[in-house]
Formats: C-alpha cells, structure tokens, sequence
C-alpha cells in the first residue's frame, strides 16, 4: 500500500492493540440489519485502508481493460463473434446463450474486478463482467455502520476516511436501464437460478435491501418463479421492468428446463417489455485477459497507450488449446518449467472452481489439467503475490495476517466501490466463498 495508507492502518492497529480500545471491538458493536447479518456472517475484525487517489487510478485503467475486452470481437476477430467465442473455447450452445441479449454493441459498464495488490501496484486476476456479482451488498452499508461506532467515528475524523458507495450508482443504472422499455421508476427483481434461493437467498435478499434502501422497488426470486402475461415478466405477481440476473449461465444449461425457463426472459429483452441489465458474460471469460496479455505484443491491434495499461494492471497470462496440437505440447513443457510461478484456471468456470496453484499441487496434477485444458478452455497466468494485511483479534489481542483478495466494483459512472477477502497463511491460496470457510470478508475505507 502506499504510505499514507500503510500509516493510517498502523495507527488503527496502534490502536486495537490497546485493550480498553473501541476499535478492538468495533466487528462486535455493528449495528446492521438482520439481513445484511445473515448475509455476511464471516467478517474479518477490522476494515482494510486504501489510498483513494491509488484506488482511483486503478480505476481508470479497469474502464480502459472494460473497453478493451468488449472491443477484442473488432478488433482481433474482424467481428466475427463466431471467430471469438471459438477462439474462448465456449461451444456453440453456450455462444448462441451469450449472444441472445448482447445486441450489436457492448454491453454496459458493470463488473467486479478480483486483484491482488503486490506491493507496488493492483494486479488484474479476474474482471467479472456482466456476471453475478457478490459481495456489492456490503459496499456502502458496512462502512456506514463502522461509522455509527463513535471510536470509529472519532479515528475516522482524525484521519481523513472516507468510503465508495456503489448503491446510488447501480440504482441509477437500473433507473437508466429502465427507461429505455419507458418504465418511469422500473421494478427490478434480482432473480437466483432454480433453487439457487435456499443457497444465496440472504445474500440475494441483502440485495434487494440496499436497492431499497434507494427507492427502487426490488423484489427478489428465482427465475423459475416468473410467469408471463403478453410476454411481460412477473414475480409473485407484480410486473417486472429490469432483471438484476443471478442465475449462472452453467445452470442453466445444465438445468432440465433451461430452454424453457430462459427463452420468455429472451423474448421480453428482445421484444422490448423488461431489460436483462447483465445481459451476457461471454466478456468475463477469463480468455479474455489471456488474449489481451498475448495481443498487447501487436502494435496492430492496441495503441501504445492501451498496451502501457495492458502491461500495467495485467500479469502474464496465456489461453490453452488455440495453438494446434505441436504447439501445446511446447507450452505445456514451458508451463511444466514454470509451474513454481503459475495459477492454471479453467477460464468458463466461477468461484474458484478448477484453479490449480502451480506450487500447491505435484507435476503429475499440474500435466493433467494441462493437458486436458487443450480441449476444454483454460489459462495459465503468472502468480502475483498477495499483500498481507494484520488483525488485532478482538478477544485476544492477537496480531494474525490475512492474504487479502481486493475487489474493485464498476458501474457505467466508473469506479464505484470496493471490498476485500482475505484468508490467512497455511492453507489454500485460492480466496473464494464457495469453498474455503477460513475466508472473511470486510470493507474498504479510503484515506
């Protein structure tokens, strides 16, 4: 982190190690909602520090590698879509599914970008964009709740915190969203794939609470939970003008009735009567940063300036199964050397599913899913070390260290938020809710 921010945590560690302190404790004293509680169970003691005008920065590069992935079908694959779904290994199906919603222009701004912050500088591992994203619910809502405790208040005011709250943000783009089928103040309605509620449904909840809270009117459901009048989208009985998408394009297809549940929602984007904001994620495919990373080496397709941000934000990173046979047998030779220094990822998957760390696994597991990455689509990209962030353990006094997986949010305004996950040292590096229980979660404040 840089300076200011390495001395502002010092401080509240400073602070947290003094028994009587009011920031020790600060995790115990939120006062949030029953909903946001149940939705974030797992919070690490302390939120993290974040110099704003780095954090921005940072920002401003993430709307350039937005406009840089949604523009890769003109300008690598003379736009052919076709050509580019392909070259992400995503089979026909699959593309048709992407395709259905996108229309011929991009899509609209809104993602999560997973980085790592390596000492120096934010790294790009992942842009999730137009996808289910977690984690936006606390954004806003746990900073202010940190800022109701009056220690935190205090500290806060001493040195000069402040936060992104992405809530106005994405009520104004669903508002926008809205306005083009002409709804005046739309219904959105966050929708979980079949049966995804008894999994995600206080997350989900914790949604429509902060969408609430700025006057939309939100309800919450599943997809199968719809039915349709004239072919406009209704959920427990009250019409529907937007859809905040939360059911995965995998269950989808997966799903006996995928088919059946997903094409009245194609017809109501299509034919005008609801808006489906996300409407596609073949963009957050994660060959898509392999393809700018090997696309940065050609002047033809990138400015200098675009490759500068390219180099900037973007470790190394390479697609398998786009080179023929011979040549994937060098790469993985080459990955097999290099396995030390590489995280494999299947690109189509979410959640940490499939992430291999080269160092974690033996060379047998790393050839495998090499090998059989040459015909399924996945990436190998260089390891970019995590900063480690202390905690002062509430009960103890302890001081612990957390890798910490930053998240940075994005609406159509730009850079609007952001969070972080961390887990500590010993177990698996791959920080991800779905499977790690050891990860927390927290807040960012910038300073």
């Amino acid at each position: 982190m840089s300076a200011r921010a390495n001395r502002v945590t010092e401080a509240y560690l400073a602070e947290c190690a003094t028994p009587m302190s009011g920031l020790r404790g600060a995790l115990a004293e939120l006062d949030v909602s029953e909903t946001m509680r149940a939705a974030w169970p797992r919070l690490l003691p302390r939120p993290v520090m974040v110099d704003e005008t780095e954090f921005r920065a940072f920002g401003r590069d993430l709307v350039t590698i937005f406009d840089l992935v949604t523009s890769l079908p003109q300008r690598c694959f003379d736009g052919d879509f076709d050509r580019f779904r392909a070259a992400l290994g995503i089979d026909v199906r699959r593309g048709a599914w992407m395709r259905r919603l996108l229309g011929d222009g991009p899509p609209p701004l809104y993602g999560r970008a997973d980085t790592y912050y390596d000492g120096a500088s934010f790294k790009l591992l992942e842009f999730n964009i137009g996808s289910a994203l977690g984690g936006l619910d606390m954004v806003g809502p746990l900073p202010k709740a940190y800022l109701r405790i009056p220690a935190f208040a205090e500290f806060a005011a001493e040195h000069g915190l402040g936060y992104l709250d992405m809530s106005g943000d994405l009520a104004a783009a669903l508002r926008n969203a809205g306005k083009a089928i002409g709804a005046g103040e739309p219904v959105v309605a966050v929708l979980e794939g079949p049966g995804g509620m008894a999994t995600y449904g206080d997350q989900r909840r914790a949604i429509g609470e902060l969408l609430a809270a700025q006057g939309i009117d939100c309800r919450v459901g599943e997809i199968s939970d719809l039915t349709f009048r004239s072919g406009k989208p209704y959920l427990h009985g009250t019409a529907i003008d937007v859809i905040l998408r939360y059911y995965g394009l995998e269950e989808m297809l997966a799903h006996p009735d995928g088919d059946a549940l997903m094409e009245p929602v194609f017809r109501a984007h299509e034919n005008g009567t609801a808006v489906v904001w996300t409407p596609t994620n073949v963009f957050g495919n994660k060959g898509t940063l392999a393809m700018l990373s090997e696309f940065a080496e050609d002047a033809s397709a990138f400015s200098a300036q675009e490759r500068a941000v390219i180099e900037r934000v973007l470790p190394w990173s390479r697609m398998l199964g786009r080179r023929g046979p011979e040549a994937d047998e060098r790469f993985i030779a080459e990955c097999m050397q290099r396995r030390e220094q590489l995280v494999f990822k299947p690109t189509g998957l979410s959640g940490g599913e499939g992430v291999l760390i080269g160092r974690e696994v033996d060379a047998r597991t790393w050839r495998e899913a090499l090998a059989a990455s040459t015909q399924t689509g996945s990436l190998v990209q260089e390891i970019v070390q995590p900063n480690v962030e202390t905690v002062i353990e509430p009960g103890t006094g302890a001081r612990s260290e957390w890798f910490a997986l930053w998240a940075a949010f994005m609406t159509p305004t730009g850079l609007c938020g952001g969070g972080v996950r961390a887990v500590p040292p010993g177990g698996s590096t791959v920080i991800t809710m779905i499977n790690n229980t050891q990860v927390r979660n927290t807040c960012l404040f910038t300073c």
